[in-house]
């Protein structure tokens, strides 16, 4: 889901910003723009739907809508300007737009890291288990072999 989100991330608002000079190039911007968020939205609604607790589901999709809602603030500016390429108050727009999608942005992200709490806390358990297990591993290989020192006179066999 990360990858449509970076894709609208405050690098291409500052694309989209910078071609208030080429207004020309807006056109594929903001069809770029659309495309990464249709991924985003149909990535965001299967987030949303596995998102424990529900509030932070609530909260993935809302923000999700917020974004789009700017998305379409921000292409329509684009088109106004590649109309009129020389008006200075819909540059403005176009500038203000851009910043209002950077923040959407941003708030999207918070609400996914804030979705991805749980699992991020089974990814370190998974590798501290990992670690164990590893450890075993290597203790069984040297026991094997031998070469641990017995504090009596039982086998590894009679353990193991």
């Amino acid at each position: 889901i990360l990858t449509p989100v970076v894709s609208l991330s405050p690098v291409f608002s500052l694309q989209m910003t910078k071609s208030v000079t080429n207004p020309e190039e807006l056109g594929g911007l903001a069809s770029q723009m659309t495309s990464d968020y249709g991924h985003l939205a149909l990535q965001g609604r299967m987030a949303a739907a596995t998102a424990e607790p529900e509030e932070i589901g609530f909260q993935i999709r809302t923000r999700v809508q917020e974004l789009g809602h700017g998305c379409i603030f921000l292409v329509q500016k684009a088109g106004a300007l590649q109309i009129c390429p020389t008006d200075s108050y819909t540059k403005r727009e176009l500038i203000e737009c851009a910043r209002a999608v950077t923040e959407k942005v941003s708030l999207v992200l918070s609400a996914l890291q804030a979705g991805n709490k749980g699992t991020q806390a089974c990814i370190t358990a998974a590798s501290a288990v990992s670690g164990i297990i590893a450890d075993l591993d290597t203790t069984i290989m040297f026991a094997t072999a031998g070469t641990l020192n017995a504090e009596n006179n039982e086998s590894f066999a009679d353990h193991r």
